[in-house]
């Protein structure tokens, strides 16, 4: 993928707002063409009113460069803790994949605030990414365009899939909700902050020849930061029997080590919580870390560097540790002065 292409999309995505809720709707996943063989979806909204993101705040827009571009939405008349869902659709095509993404919400489909947003960018690198033509959104370098649906919906595609998806916004085609890999995206929670699914490209696919996980088909799982972090992964494998087998080899791995976790700060519940399940063809693995936990797992790991493992503290005096210790006098001598002392 080009990177206009790349710098458009950011910029765009950076700035989208919805009014939905849940990490990608299924309404989404109607404007993203049926050959997509992977779908993400981010409620950038939802993650912004959770604790994690506020007890980390401070320190995300202590970086120039993240306050830079929360400072220029703002002033485009969109705000990043007002933003919603963005939904990503791909086929993972080698060298160059296609993709659609999907933002929609209040003001994001205004002319006005776009074409705010591209010359803001232009001050910033001197190139507008986009430029706004009526309802498209033609991509600097002709790398793809963008389609303004509605006052709340904009969808953006590369070039080979610009057909496709206008085609969707006109009400024709078929869409990935409805296409063939329709049932492996319905296994991801969709009301999740995060959530994806998709099958394994060929490239990751291969990777794994020879290793226990060889066969694995498909992919999907979600994440919720509600309270802390909690997920639950699944992957398709080729056969009930191999689900079943990775299970039990998963869980005779996890068995092995887990009893070390308290060595490393990680707390009991964090390890109680590990769930090894099977459905079908698909093995999954789920677990749980509240934002307690969480804290506690920082702590302990800063005592760890700090000293806690026995050593000076981290950036502490370390005194005289690099010089050798004092030599021992020979049989039935005294041990000369220091220097500087007294005898000299």
């Amino acid at each position: 993928m080009k990177k206009t292409f790349t710098t458009a999309l950011a910029a765009t995505a950076l700035f989208g707002i919805t009014a939905c809720q849940g990490g990608g709707s299924a309404s989404g996943t109607k404007l993203i063409p049926e050959q997509a063989t992977i779908l993400v979806g981010i409620d950038v909204g939802g993650l912004t009113k959770t604790k994690l993101y506020t007890d980390n705040k401070a320190m995300m827009e202590a970086a120039p460069e993240a306050k830079e571009m929360m400072e220029a939405a703002k002033g485009c008349n969109l705000d990043l803790e007002k933003m919603g869902s963005i939904i990503i659709g791909t086929d993972a095509k080698e060298p160059k994949p296609n993709v659609t993404v999907v933002i929609s919400g209040e003001g994001v489909g205004d002319e006005k605030n776009l074409t705010c947003i591209a010359e803001k960018a232009k001050e910033k690198s001197g190139k507008a990414p986009f430029t706004v033509e009526g309802k498209e959104l033609k991509m600097e370098g002709d790398d793809g365009v963008g389609y303004i649906v509605d006052a709340k919906t904009v969808v953006i595609a590369t070039k080979d899939w610009a057909t496709a998806t206008k085609d969707l916004v006109d009400g024709k085609g078929k869409s990935a909700a409805d296409g063939p890999n329709k049932d492996l995206f319905g296994r991801a929670d969709q009301s999740k902050h995060i959530w994806f699914a998709g099958l394994l490209p060929e490239a990751a696919a291969s990777q794994l020849k020879g290793s226990p996980a060889e066969g694995l088909k498909n992919v999907s799982g979600a994440f919720d930061l509600s309270d802390g972090v909690s997920f639950s992964v699944a992957a398709g494998t080729e056969s009930a029997d191999k689900a079943k087998a990775l299970k039990e080899q998963a869980e005779q791995q996890f068995g092995m080590v887990k009893g070390m976790a308290g060595l490393f700060g990680i707390p009991q519940g964090v390890v109680d919580s590990v769930k090894f399940d099977v459905s079908g063809d698909a093995i999954s693995v789920s677990a749980k870390v509240t934002t307690e936990e969480i804290k506690s797992i920082q702590e302990n790991a800063g005592k760890m560097l700090g000293g806690g493992m026995g050593g000076p503290p981290m950036g502490g005096d370390m005194g005289d540790m690099d010089a050798p210790p004092p030599a021992e006098p020979p049989a039935g001598e005294e041990a000369a002065p220091a220097e500087g002392g007294e005898g000299e």
